[in-house]
């Protein structure tokens, strides 16, 4: 069981951003700081089922889910540079909420890349748990057409500029936001709803030897993902020190979407991991 608050973290921001706070009856391990994913473009910090989140509670681990920017109203420096600031303003209130000063940063899909990115900007959790995530934007696959995306009507680039809104947001429906998503995987345009401009692919992407210096870390991933490739998390398997990589036979992206006992036994592998390694 847990109790569930929500608090303001950047109070100074437009628009503010929260966390919201998932208490064990008992805590005794570090906080899992979660980071939603949704392509940059959509998605909201409470999209973690709640079966996964008591799973963590009632191991004794509290779980904080947070806020971030999201494009193309904004791009990636701006995501980041505020995401640090709400990371940064979350770890020094975490004894405040009487956990301890030890976190480990989740992320699923982009979540898992911004996670990546913290951690390159010297960010140092005790562990990183990556679903289907990837650490660099130097993925052919992120610049060409993906053909999953093309059996969907196609999604044109002047209906997307529809979509956009005026002001900076931190949480895009599904039913709104999906089709920027879409239409960029459809024409290869992903990357400039999110960059400034391609030149900036190198800056934000990790190198091997920030990959060499990565917490312990266990990567979750789908064999045949068709949104982010398989290979980038094995690639990163093969590279961060102490690592597991929990490969799932199938070609569901976001295989864990919802709860299921296969998909329970993979998160208790997550908090085996947090508790040995």
């Amino acid at each position: 069981m847990f109790t569930k608050k929500i608090s303001q973290i950047l109070t100074d921001s437009s628009p503010i951003i929260e966390a919201s706070i998932y208490t064990p009856e008992n805590t005794t391990k570090e906080a899992i700081i979660y980071l939603h994913g949704g392509g940059l473009v959509f998605g909201q910090r409470d999209d973690l089922p709640h079966a996964y989140i008591e799973a963590f509670t009632n191991a004794g681990h509290p779980v904080i889910t947070l806020d971030y920017l999201l494009a193309p109203e904004v791009k990636l420096p701006t995501i980041l540079a505020t995401l640090k600031q709400t990371l940064e303003k979350t770890i020094e209130i975490l004894p405040s909420w009487g956990f301890s000063s030890d976190y480990a940063l989740m992320g699923r899909s982009a979540g898992g890349y911004l996670a990546a990115l913290l951690i390159k900007e010297g960010f140092t959790p005790k562990h990183l748990i990556s679903f289907y995530g990837y650490y660099t934007l130097d993925v052919p696959a992120f610049r060409q057409p993906n053909p999953q995306y093309l059996v969907f009507p196609r999604v044109a680039p002047m209906e997307v500029e529809a979509l956009i809104e005026q002001k900076p947001i931190v949480s895009g429906e599904m039913f709104k936001r999906y089709p920027i998503y879409l239409s960029g995987r459809q024409f290869g345009n992903w990357l400039p709803k999110i960059l400034p401009s391609l030149r900036d692919v190198a800056t934000f992407s990790l190198n091997e030897d920030t990959l060499n210096s990565f917490p312990p870390t266990i990567f979750v991933h789908s064999t045949q993902d068709s949104d982010v490739p398989y290979e980038l998390s094995r690639m990163a398997s093969t590279l961060v020190p102490t690592n597991q990589l929990i490969t799932i036979e199938g070609n569901e992206h976001d295989f864990d979407r919802h709860a299921t006992p296969e998909t329970l036994n993979v998160y208790q592998a997550v908090i085996t991991f947090l508790e040995e390694a």
